[in-house]
């Protein structure tokens, strides 16, 4: 199985993207709408900026739709919610479509389906949204198909995230575990490296890296916390026709 591992979407420049991608924020977008699938809501709508947002929500119809998203980790004024995971219950989301913007995350989906193309809505590709707290959920799926794979880490505005990297390691790791043999790049091997070296404490970890630093002063331990649970759910969120929706 041919796997490739991006530290960050700057990398795709000038890539030949697989059929299967699976885009990676762990602090915190990634981690943030996979819960919100979980607990019900119907689609979250992956925007670059906030006036995006306002106009996708207001084509869609308001009365439906929660506009959510963060910049510098905080909520946007005016926005129905942040970027905290610990936001999206089932209560808030349940029957809601949502329109996020975030300052890494959301830009990762839509940079994977600018570099697909026209193929990015074809009924072969599968653009799908990983993080730890549905890491089984994903390698399960990837080993169900064993087709090439691109594991995409969102980053920290552009430059490598030490999270986003152990986390597809993780990936990388399970995969080997289920006795594939994967033709992977030079960034997997790495990946797996730091995974094998950190993933025995995961929430030392994501505390201690430039997000979770950042996250932690601003008040937000608890969403470091809840983005290292892991196998909190076994929900698979795709991106297609411009939504992300449970596969």
């Amino acid at each position: 199985m041919k796997l490739d591992v991006y530290f960050t979407p700057g990398e795709l420049a000038g890539a030949e993207l697989p059929d299967r991608v699976v885009v990676i924020d762990v602090l915190r977008a990634t981690s943030t709408l996979v819960e919100a699938l979980a607990n019900g809501a119907r689609a979250v709508f992956p925007v670059a900026t906030a006036d995006d947002a306002a106009r996708i929500a207001q084509n869609i119809g308001r009365d439906s739709v929660l506009l959510c998203g963060e910049r510098k980790g905080l909520p946007i004024e005016g926005f129905d919610l942040g970027n905290s995971p610990l936001e999206f219950t089932a209560d808030r989301v349940a029957d809601h479509s949502l329109v996020m913007t975030t300052t890494n995350g959301t830009r990762g989906f839509l940079a994977v389906a600018e570099r697909r193309g026209g193929k990015a809505d074809a009924d072969s590709t599968k653009i799908l949204a990983g993080s730890f707290l549905n890491l089984g959920a994903i390698v399960a799926r990837l080993r169900e198909a064993q087709l090439p794979t691109a594991l995409v880490c969102a980053g920290r505005e552009g430059r490598f995230a030490l999270e986003d990297a152990v986390c597809a390691g993780a990936m990388v790791r399970g995969l080997t575990e289920a006795g594939l043999a994967l033709e992977a790049n030079d960034a997997a091997a790495a990946a797996d490296a730091l995974a094998g070296r950190h993933m025995p404490k995961l929430e030392e970890l994501l505390a201690a890296t430039a997000a979770g630093t950042h996250l932690r002063g601003i008040g937000r331990e608890e969403d470091v916390s809840f983005c290292a649970t892991l196998d909190r759910t076994d929900v698979v969120p795709r991106f297609r026709d411009r939504k992300i929706t449970l596969e």
